[in-house]
């Protein structure tokens, strides 16, 4: 996606050769057409540096500075920066680079690829989302709300950690109820699956008894939580960890991404994630208790009282976390959460396996029903309460200015004109509702791969049979699913109607912008077109979040209200009430699970093929590098963040290279997704430093998504702060990038902002002298290799040398 190092010709160093369009490139500069030598005060300038930071799409340090022999300045195998060869020792020599900068690539790729076993973190989405969540908060009235923050950032705390209650539960409900309640007690499903035999004492022995049963069983969600620790605790130690250096803030109110420690989360991610194994670890010893108390309550049995004890230790460990996970205030230790709950559950299994000669299981698990319809309930009221603080904290703020739609297209020999309807409204995007809406979708995600694992699991193991039997909520969850694939199906139809329909209208505009008569007709029409119409789709993603969250919200809210009222699964239900309604039911529930494994595969196959492909990744990279960019301050088993180790990357190289010399300057030139990490690593430095360097910024996302769905983080008053503090800032964009866009930023006492006119793309309609081959629509790709390009970078050279 990238490939945006600079292109060597071979020449020799005093040759002048126009490239493309008549522009000479940097590696083709004499003495004679090269950039001022000397600095304002008529002295000889310092070294200057262009660091490049490339986007999605795995580029290589070979692809961006077009050399396959570079030398590694700084940095291990994840991350580091590089120079061409013969460019390692350039401080040596500065006089040799008086008529340019030196070029540097930082490559990260490394981060966020690697081995196709990756895509199983799209398994954690529900995670990721519910993380995203916490950064998507609305900026407040006064810009300064702690309450509304504070409120806000418990909220979705609170959901994060019933997602993870979410997951242990379906755990329990399959090992738990499904295998060991159910099929252990029942001969049938015994003689299907002979290894309950053995695992779970299915033909009688010690083990037969239901509370043994159910502690043996409890090993698997265990295994589960540890297995998702120890991943945890792994990406933790190689992202969290890296200390990044020490070095001087802003002292007068600085913004939340300029404070020290904004990249370092070890203490925040390590006690969050004691915490949220601590739950589900409560989980698990619930979902084992119950059971065992609701019979030795009916029988009468002494033993009820260790049970009604370890109950109450329950709900007080249980609400101690809940207290310290919204208030960051905690009467235990993180750790110390994680020991007693621990302690919980090995005290539960002890209780349970206390021998009760008489007892039989029947029916489903007692409490699974009542306690997955609770947690449904309990995540419906966060997120509702979590919208209304949202709406407060947004309401009595004034408009956003509108934006004219009209789409004016630069011609590769004409005026180029001012961008006016490109990139999307301005203001938050849902209104500033984005945080609630994609805690729902986080909700949905996460009882989409719950519930139907659930049924697709108790549909194996009953094997035709009619044991076991699902908990009637997930069933009802599962098979309301089924429905989703027609809602899909009418989401994809309209937005590629839209794309169809906003194609043809763009099409006199692409003949005209290129001087072609009305009347061509040609396929490079529909290809240039069809471009326009895809970059401009990127606007839909906040309806279509929307839309998907909303259809979440009503089949959570039917599950939950279909299940309490009928207490039965969805075929129970609507057994005799007509052969059409059963049929329905028996239709949606059979297809539910098969669709849920089927669904969830295919999202692991695109993943692995992302990995493995790069144009699968920038087709689809780009969601995963937002999800993964914000450190995990919500949910702490989410995928990692990459920029915990990227951003100090950056700043410290920017600040160490500055700090060796007063009279050096440099210019940050970032693409794609590496301009937020740019935005991100001049936010850490101290304003100094950020004085003297320069932005360069093309294809950059940071208003069209991050300043639209993370307004207190990267919104229009950040990015203005930032444009007054860099000495310049020049941000390049095209119509047919369906990421990168305007920034739409005033420069102070009139100067001009940082967007330069849209560059054309593609550069000529058909073959021309200059271009006797098509050249290809660029969209995201390849900006370093646009003539256009290096104007704008000759020219930020140029102010940057006129700045003392």
């Amino acid at each position: 996606m990238d490939g945006d190092g600079e292109r060597e010709t071979g020449l020799e160093k005093d040759a002048v050769v126009p490239g493309p369009g008549g522009v000479v490139l940097p590696a083709q500069r004499s003495a004679e057409t090269s950039l001022d030598a000397e600095s304002p005060g008529g002295g000889q300038r310092g070294l200057w540096l262009e660091l490049l930071v490339h986007g999605i799409g795995g580029t290589t340090p070979e692809a961006m500075l077009d050399d396959p022999h570079l030398k590694q300045m700084t940095g291990d195998a994840m991350s580091g920066t590089y120079r061409r060869w013969p460019d390692q020792d350039a401080e040596r020599r500065p006089a040799g680079y008086s008529g340019d900068a030196v070029l540097e690539a930082y490559s990260w790729a490394k981060l966020t690829s690697g081995a196709a076993s990756r895509a199983l973190w799209l398994l954690l989405l529900p995670f990721m989302f519910a993380n995203l969540a916490h950064w998507m908060r609305p900026p407040g009235r006064d810009g300064d709300d702690t309450r509304g923050r504070g409120a806000y950032q418990a909220l979705v705390k609170l959901v994060a950690v019933s997602l993870t209650v979410l997951l242990t539960a379906a755990a329990c409900e399959i090992a738990l109820d499904l295998t060991a309640w159910q099929c252990a007690a029942d001969s049938a499903c015994v003689a299907h699956h002979s290894w309950l035999v053995f695992a779970l004492g299915g033909h009688g022995g010690w083990w037969a008894q239901p509370g043994r049963r159910l502690a043996v069983a409890a090993l698997v969600p265990v295994a589960v939580l540890t297995g998702l620790g120890r991943l945890a605790r792994l990406t933790w130690s190689s992202y969290e960890m890296v200390r990044p250096m020490p070095g001087a803030r802003p002292a007068v109110r600085p913004l939340e991404m300029e404070g020290d420690g904004f990249w370092y989360g070890v203490a925040a991610v390590a006690r969050l994630r004691a915490l949220h194994l601590a739950a589900g670890l409560l989980t698990i010893a619930w979902a084992v208790l119950i059971p065992v108390l609701a019979h030795d309550r009916a029988a009468g049995a002494g033993l009820r009282w260790v049970g009604l004890a370890l109950l109450a230790a329950l709900v007080v460990l249980g609400a101690l976390l809940l207290v310290g996970l919204a208030l960051g205030w905690d009467a235990l230790p993180g750790r110390a959460h994680f020991w007693a709950a621990a302690g919980a559950v090995a005290l539960v299994c002890v209780y349970a396996v206390w021998s009760r000669p008489d007892w039989t299981a029947t029916g489903l698990l007692p409490g699974a029903q009542r306690g997955f319809a609770a947690l449904a309930a309990g995540q419906a009221l966060l997120v509702l309460v979590l919208g209304g603080v949202a709406w407060w904290m947004t309401r009595g703020q004034p408009p956003a200015a509108p934006v004219d739609p009209t789409l004016t297209l630069p011609g590769p020999d004409g005026a180029r004109p001012a961008d006016s309807g490109f990139g999307g409204a301005n203001g938050a995007a849902m209104r500033g509702l984005g945080g609630p809406v994609t805690s729902m979708l986080a909700v949905g995600l996460g009882g989409f791969f719950t519930a139907g694992g659930v049924l697709f699991a108790a549909q194996r193991l009953a094997g035709g049979g009619a044991v076991p039997q699902a908990a009637p909520m997930l069933v009802w969850h599962a098979s309301g699913i089924t429905l989703l694939v027609p809602a899909l199906l009418v989401i994809v139809a309209v937005v590629g109607l839209g794309l169809v329909r906003r194609s043809w209208a763009l099409r006199p505009q692409v003949l005209a912008a290129y001087d072609k008569p009305a009347t061509t007709h040609s396929p490079r029409t529909g290809a240039i077109a069809t471009a326009l119409s895809g970059a401009r789709a990127t606007e839909a993603g906040a309806a279509l979040i929307a839309t998907l969250a909303g259809v979440s919200a009503v089949l959570l809210l039917a599950s939950l209200v279909g299940s309490l009222a009928t207490g039965r699964s969805l075929t129970d239900a609507t057994h005799g009430e007509g052969a059409f309604l059963a049929g329905l039911g028996q239709t949606l529930q059979h297809l539910g699970g098969w669709l849920t494994t089927a669904m969830v595969v295919a999202l692991i196959g695109l993943g692995r093929s992302a990995y493995r492909s790069p144009s699968q990744r920038r087709s689809v990279g780009m969601l995963w590098d937002i999800g993964t960019f914000w450190p995990r301050a919500a949910h702490p088993l989410a995928p990692p963040c990459y920029a915990e180790r990227a951003v100090p990357d950056i700043e410290a190289r920017m600040r160490t290279w500055l700090g060796a010399d007063p009279t050096r300057r440099l210019v940050l030139s970032a693409h794609s997704q590496g301009t937020v990490l740019a935005a991100a690593a001049l936010w850490q430095l101290d304003p100094a430093t950020r004085g003297r360097v320069a932005l360069l910024t093309y294809g950059s996302p940071l208003r069209r998504l991050y300043g639209r769905f993370f307004p207190a983080y990267m919104g229009p008053d950040q990015l203005g702060r930032l444009l007054g503090d860099v000495p310049r800032w020049d941000n390049l964009f095209r119509l047919t990038d369906p990421i990168g866009g305007p920034v739409r930023l005033a420069g102070a006492d009139g100067a001009p902002g940082p967007d330069q006119p849209p560059f054309p793309d593609p550069l000529a309609f058909g073959r021309t002298d200059a271009y006797p081959i098509l050249v290809p629509v660029n969209g995201h790709s390849d900006y370093r290799a646009d003539p256009r390009f290096i104007e704008a970078r000759d020219a930020l050279l140029q102010h940057l040398g006129s700045t003392p």
